[in-house]
């Protein structure tokens, strides 16, 4: 049941962002939580709600597909790593980005809630 509830964690993150639903979007992350990404690093839910209406004006028109999840799960804590795929949605069908995501997360409450994300991308992309 783990594994379930956190690949619903992570593709809910993906489909918030391409829903432009910040709050739900951030309500997946621990309060003390950390997001690195290419455009910039946050920490605390204030920061991440910030860099996250940053992304928006990228990520419009856009779809992210998280796939290949590998779970490390440690009762309460765990590791995930799983890759992007980032494309365009309302002009072409073009590859935006992709890369790989490094997560780890943190069971509170009977939930799992992203404690440290970091989005590596790929070398082709920058």
């Amino acid at each position: 049941m783990n594994k379930i509830e956190i690949h619903e964690l992570l593709n809910r993150y993906a489909f918030y962002l391409d829903q432009a639903n910040v709050d739900s979007c951030v309500e997946l992350f621990s309060d003390d939580a950390t997001l690195e990404l290419r455009i910039g690093k946050a920490k605390g839910k204030e920061e991440i709600k910030t860099l996250l209406t940053k992304i928006l004006t990228f990520t419009k028109g856009k779809r992210h597909f998280i796939s290949n999840i590998v779970c490390e799960i440690q009762q309460n804590t765990a590791k995930t790593y799983a890759y992007l795929l980032v494309v365009d949605a309302s002009d072409s069908t073009r590859v935006i980005m992709t890369g790989v995501y490094q997560d780890e997360l943190i069971r509170t409450d009977e939930k799992w809630k992203i404690k440290n994300r970091k989005l590596a991308v790929d070398p082709s992309f920058k």
